[in-house]
């Protein structure tokens, strides 16, 4: 999970013209059944958007970081709009209806991830349970893509695990990634084998490239600076954003402690 800053991605505005009359009629309905009609009538709104926040990331999911390629990835409702459902199974019916169209509670998600979340969506105080309630003052157990600071909540190691940086169990930060990794499945197999094999090239990259820096302070070689630099950028390669599992090779980087891995991991 990286950050994405959603506020860049806005739809156009003949797609936010007709959801901003959806959620109108949303306001307007008489009753939950009538307002899941208006929704389950206009899915297509979301469906939509998929190329738009597909192109993103450049087809990786929000969540997990995979590339899906041979998958219908969905576009997933962050707030769920059919039905909330807390840890100790309290649901609430109807969910964050009025959320449906906002395109600012979507993100881009591989299917595993998106089915696995459903309606789970445990919020720690002050739920909003209307449209009249402060969304903002939810204080949420799920960690969110779209959330500065929340993915470098997650720490990675050389066998592809994802796990809470902060190792206090009774700490917000530590119940927030455990229960996203729990309830995404985010150390499913397939998962956790492609982190590991960028998390492992990424560290032995930094390996071969601090000896060689080793050797250019003892002699200077033009030849093996070629070298350094083409390690560094096949880091910066496997740190940027658009390439499967960047948050996993970040903190590779980052771990190793050397000034010039931390500066590619910044950089890219």
């Amino acid at each position: 999970m990286i950050y994405i800053n959603i506020d860049n991605h806005e739809p156009g505005e003949d797609w936010l013209n007709r959801a901003d009359t959806l959620t109108a009629d949303l306001l307007a309905a008489a009753d939950l059944p009538a307002r899941k009609k208006i929704i389950n009538d206009n899915a297509n709104m979301w469906g939509e958007l998929k190329k738009h926040f597909c192109d993103v990331l450049h087809r990786k999911c929000w969540y997990s970081e995979s590339v899906n390629d041979f998958t219908h990835c969905h576009v997933d409702h962050f707030h769920p709009k059919g039905k909330a459902e807390d840890e100790d199974k309290n649901i609430q019916d109807g969910g964050y209806w009025w959320l449906a169209f906002n395109w600012k509670n979507y993100r881009y998600s591989a299917p595993a991830g998106n089915i696995r979340k459903k309606h789970y969506f445990h919020v720690n105080a002050n739920k909003a349970l209307t449209p009249a309630d402060a969304i903002e003052n939810e204080n949420i157990r799920f960690l969110d893509p779209c959330e500065p600071g929340d993915p470098e909540k997650l720490k990675f190691n050389n066998e592809g695990l994802v796990s809470p940086k902060n190792e206090d169990e009774n700490s917000r930060d530590y119940l927030q990634a455990e229960y996203t990794i729990r309830r995404m499945n985010l150390n499913m197999h397939g998962l956790v084998e492609g982190r590991r094999d960028n998390y492992r090239k990424a560290a032995r990259i930094v390996r071969e490239t601090q000896a060689l820096l080793a050797l250019q302070n003892l002699n200077y070689d033009m030849a093996r600076q070629q070298s350094i630099k083409a390690n560094q950028k096949s880091l910066l390669e496997l740190a940027n954003k658009f390439s499967p599992y960047s948050a996993a090779v970040k903190y590779c980087l980052k771990e190793s402690g050397l000034e010039w891995a931390v500066n590619i991991a910044i950089a890219a």
